[in-house]
């Protein structure tokens, strides 16, 4: 069957259109096309060729092609996704993906490809970055790396043939979010590095990777490989999996992806005939692909060098890498398999549903063992409710928990190798308790913030103090504010059924204050923290280094204390306030506020570290500190021995200490709810695709003219929502955006002409 294949990708490669100075056995991209085509064409039962997106300047579609025994639909097995070409140079990538699509279709009645197709769903991405394809294979510039932004603004295409000069475009692997920040410099002198490894202008600036994260969020993807080639030939025939950043930071499920590495990698021969591919853990963070599939979606990403430094060999060496590298292909699909021959194919798999209805739910899994801060959510599917995570073979604490459903705990959970071990999980649905009430500041109604702290949290907004929100039994915090208040921040211990609060607040009275618009004077520093109005939450701000253009240095331990005591009064209640951006190594550098009665025993108020890179405040108690004189410190500390393990660093606004008093009080007096109440909370789920909910409160109010109205990042009208007396009463509509674009977007409540609160959704297709 191999001297067969071989014939067959000799004789396509002799009657492919000969380019420019490529050999003529590469596909063009018109060619891909059609090849494409003639598949789903010819097999249309297993195969079906999808648009996924549109490269950024030229806009040639990027394709997916899904092949399965049942092709049209969303069928509850595991995918895999194998990615032909990133960089437009490596087009060998793009010969292993067709010929895979060929090779398992034209023998689906053999095994093991019949089993392939009846229990996985496959996707072959030939080309991610089609416009530098094109660049490439037109004889242009067989050296070309990126896309073809237009950097700077010239309207020109700025190329150079020479390797590293290119001022346009690009590169599509470095413009992933997750460790974006970092960059590469290769081959740039200067900031920023808008040359070979240019990240863009932010993460997913570029349509490429925009249809790679769409797709993503589509799909559950487990198991992948993306395709790349070694310039240099330095890292020719290597197999990257999950990361281990300069052999010092490890990921989670490091010990399962150097089995996943090392069993892939195992099958691929070099070259030269002597010796396989060489496993490896990525090592370096630079918003590259296979992380970021891992750290949003748990993904087992290789990204695999293949070839060697010659990037575009002759027909010869062309169809043996291909042979061979297809070798792992197979060992990968075949460890998705439920029962494989094998002996390493472990996964912990099921199905989540709620315990009333037996409708499949999306639920959030946490493995114990193997949970990371950095980590999004891992989230069973809507249409199945299934879960998929690979492990190693051991035992698990397993935490199945979502909103509104009494959390399941899965205490050891045996996952075996041969085979994949289920565990299907009812989720009981909580009661629902209805909180409604006024908001007093100094006895008169105010308009308020509410936001009640669960998975995803509620905001509530109140313009005029009366306010309604549901949320789910449970112990839950929650915190008031009013501008000039004192604020509320308390446990709330909810039961079901509807329930009476008032909240007062009483004047804030202030005893410290920082803005920073009038300099540092009140302030002994340590380290290199400047002033800057670039990146703050208003006027100026308080930075060790800020938004991207400098990060703190290796082992550094920096500080900022007030240069005076200040001193709390009895009697009263005290918070501390800030606003901050930080964006720290999670797990090792942390953000510290500590405080001191005598400026030399500290202790520790609050202390974080990771990425929450959008202002937001922060509240302290200092109600065991009232009656003293006390010191304040911000301190961060770093620990790392290389610089690439140092981030942005903690940027800080707006110091407050504030003293007063709030108290809830329970409120039964039917009157209460009788008042108008009008509030919008945050939409669920938040990212979504295609659907999502929008609660509201009209409680006891009396319009005929009461609306949601969506609007796009530049302020365009998309959708409106006229409310029925129904939707009045049910608090609730559904947005379905099957014909909107991915992007940022606005609904606001109105009623009677008057915008009552906004908030943000955010869709990902």
């Amino acid at each position: 069957m191999r001297n067969s294949i071989l014939f067959m990708m000799l004789f396509s490669c002799s009657i492919l259109l000969a380019q420019v100075t490529l050999p003529s056995c590469y596909h063009t991209y018109p060619e891909l096309e059609v090849y494409l085509n003639s598949i789903e064409e010819q097999y249309p039962n297993q195969a079906k060729l999808y648009t996924i997106g549109y490269s950024q300047v030229d806009h040639v579609p990027i394709y997916a092609m899904k092949v399965s025994n049942n092709v049209s639909a969303d069928e509850d097995e595991p995918e895999l996704l194998f990615v032909g070409q990133v960089h437009a140079e490596e087009v060998l990538g793009t010969e292993i993906v067709l010929s895979n699509i060929k090779e398992i279709l034209t023998h689906q009645t053999q095994t093991p490809y019949s089993t392939w197709l009846s229990s996985t769903e496959l996707w072959f991405i030939p080309t991610m970055n089609p416009e530098g394809y094109n660049v490439v294979m037109d004889g242009l510039d067989i050296s070309y790396r990126k896309n073809k932004r237009d950097n700077n603004n010239n309207n020109i295409w700025d190329d150079d043939p020479r390797v590293g000069f290119d001022i346009d475009g690009v590169d599509p692997n470095r413009n992933f979010s997750f460790n974006w920040v970092h960059g590469d410099s290769l081959f740039a002198s200067t900031p920023p590095e808008i040359y070979d490894y240019y990240r863009g202008l932010a993460p997913f600036s570029e349509n490429e990777s925009k249809a790679i994260r769409d797709f993503a969020a589509q799909h559950h993807i487990i198991y992948s490989i993306n395709w790349h080639s070694s310039r240099t030939g330095n890292f020719s025939q290597k197999v990257f999996y999950s990361f281990n950043w300069y052999d010092q930071r490890p990921s989670p499920d490091l010990e399962l992806a150097q089995q996943i590495g090392e069993g892939t990698a195992g099958q691929i021969i070099k070259e030269s005939g002597s010796g396989t591919y060489e496993p490896s853990p990525t090592q370096s963070r630079r918003g590259a692909t296979n992380d970021w599939f891992y750290q949003a979606y748990g993904t087992i990403q290789l990204l695999i060098e293949c070839g060697t430094a010659n990037l575009q060999p002759d027909s010869t060496i062309m169809v043996g890498t291909v042979q061979r590298c297809t070798q792992g292909v197979k060992w990968m699909i075949n460890r998705a398999l439920s029962h494989s021959t094998q002996p390493t194919n472990a996964m912990l798999t099921g199905h989540i549903t709620d315990a009333r209805t037996g409708l499949p739910l999306v639920a959030e899994i946490t493995v114990e063992e193997k949970k990371a801060p950095y980590f999004a959510p891992r989230m069973s599917d809507a249409l199945y409710g299934r879960f998929w995570r690979p492990l190693k073979m051991g035992n698990y604490t397993v935490t199945i928990s979502k909103k509104g459903y009494a959390t399941v705990t899965l205490a050891n959970v045996t996952v075996l190798n041969s085979f994949w071990t289920i565990r299907d999980v009812q989720l009981t649905p909580l009661p629902i308790a209805t909180y409604s009430g006024t908001i007093f500041g100094a006895g008169t109604p105010r308009p308020a913030q509410i936001i009640v702290y669960d998975n995803p949290p509620d905001t509530i907004y109140t313009v005029d103090g009366n306010y309604s929100f549901q949320t789910f039994e449970g112990t839950h915090k929650i915190m008031i504010t009013s501008p000039g208040y004192f604020p509320y921040i308390d446990s709330l211990h909810v039961t079901g059924g509807q329930h009476g609060l008032n909240i007062d607040l009483s004047t804030a009275q202030t005893i410290f204050t920082e803005n920073w618009e009038n300099g540092t004077a009140q302030w002994t520093i340590t380290g290199p923290w400047v002033l800057e109005n670039q990146l703050s939450h208003q006027g100026y701000a308080l930075t060790d280094s800020w938004g991207g253009l400098g990060f703190y240095s290796v082992n550094c331990d920096v500080n900022i204390t007030t240069s005076q005591t200040i001193f709390l009064p009895q009697l009263q209640r005290a918070y501390l306030s800030f606003w901050q951006h930080l964006y720290t190594e999670w797990d090792y550098d942390y953000a510290r506020v500590e405080i001191s009665t005598d400026n030399v025993d500290w202790d520790t108020l609050y202390i974080q570290s990771g990425q929450y890179d959008t202002w937001h405040p922060i509240y302290i108690s200092l109600d065991e500190y009232l009656w003293q004189p006390i010191y304040l410190r911000f301190r961060l500390t770093d620990q790392s021995q290389n610089t690439d393990l140092t981030d942005p660093g903690w940027t800080i606004d707006n110091i407050n200490i504030v003293t007063g008093n709030a108290s809830a009080t329970a409120n039964n007096d039917q009157t209460v709810p009788s008042l108008p109440v009008m509030s919008l909370s945050q939409n669920y789920p938040n990212p979504f695709n295609p659907e999502t909910t929008i609660r509201f409160s009209l409680l006891n109010v009396n319009t005929d003219n009461a609306k949601i109205n969506i609007y796009n990042i530049r302020g365009q009208q998309v959708k409106e929502f006229l409310l029925s007396e129904k939707q009045k009463h049910e608090g609730k509509i559904t947005w379905l955006a099957t014909e909107q674009a991915s992007g940022i977007y606005f609904y606001t409540l109105e009623v009677d002409g008057k915008r009552i609160a906004t908030h943000k959704a955010v869709l990902l297709k």
